[in-house]
């Protein structure tokens, strides 16, 4: 069995009870699946292994240090997050080295059953990301590569964090997922959906417009904060009245936009350089 995605420390007892709620054994897992190291997505790996003993870690190999030794990839979160970072995700905790398995992308891993997952290289939101093609379903396990789906209203906002977010690698990245023979999207956050070409070009039509925006904003020497309002209220006009659960909006608004505008401004800054 795999589990993709670990979430936070702080999930992880909802992990393991969500195991066993359908059936099954934490100690069953045999693969830990990470589409990126960020710690909404990795954190609580080193936590979960310690209750699935014969697992391995698989993440891709540009982030699997980061792992072992996850201080870097912390003080990183906390230049972006401030002290959220200790109330959101809780302490991380290094996954021993022998745990670990890395990936490039192209890899398959057979489940059995007719259950097989492929392994693809999905830079852009990050360039230590991977999304996960299973072939059973023909469905693709996103994480943040296509960004986050407000499942409640069907609203998509695109995610794009400092320091490596690239918008016209992860654009080539989502036009590479057309490709594939898929039914399902089934994002980290927050659902899953059937409209799969529809979702996907709408993400990338998400991605090329704020660059354009950022591209001009800068050009007139526009503020952070100008360029974190715009975001926002291209985000409350998307989503209009039906905005689904009250307190996951209040987030995106107050927390998830401004990270976004980060990303753009640390991408056109590194272009300067």
């Amino acid at each position: 069995m795999a589990l993709i995605e670990t979430g936070p420390t702080k999930s992880a007892p909802f992990i393991i009870e969500g195991i066993r709620g359908i059936g099954f054994d934490p100690a069953d897992i045999s693969y830990l699946i990470v589409t990126h190291i960020h710690l909404d997505h990795g954190g609580g790996a080193g936590t979960l292994v310690k209750e699935m003993p014969e697992a391995k870690v698989v993440v891709h190999e540009k982030g699997a240090r980061h792992m072992v030794d996850p201080s870097k990839l912390v003080n990183s979160s906390k230049r972006v997050f401030g002290d959220f970072i200790d109330e959101w995700y809780g302490e991380v905790l290094p996954v021993e080295q022998d745990r670990i398995m890395p990936v490039k992308g192209g890899e398959i891993i057979d489940l059995g059953k007719g259950q097989r997952l492929q392994m693809i290289d999905s830079p852009g939101h990050s360039d230590h990301h991977i999304c996960i093609y299973s072939e059973k379903e023909k469905g693709l396990f996103t994480g943040d590569a296509a960004g986050v789906y407000l499942s409640d209203s069907g609203g998509l906002i695109p995610t794009t964090p400092p320091p490596e977010f690239d918008p016209d690698v992860n654009v080539e990245t989502i036009k590479g997922f057309l490709g594939l023979d898929l039914k399902l999207l089934l994002f980290s956050h927050f659902g899953v959906t059937e409209k799969v070409n529809q979702t996907l070009n709408t993400s990338i039509d998400w991605l090329m417009k704020w660059k354009d925006s950022v591209s001009g904003m800068m050009s007139k020497g526009l503020s952070q904060e100008v360029i974190t309002e715009k975001f926002r209220a291209d985000t409350r006009e998307a989503l209009g009245s039906d905005r689904g659960n009250e307190l996951l909006y209040q987030w995106v608004i107050e927390h998830h936009i401004p990270m976004c505008a980060m990303g753009y401004l640390n991408y056109f800054k590194k272009k300067d350089l």
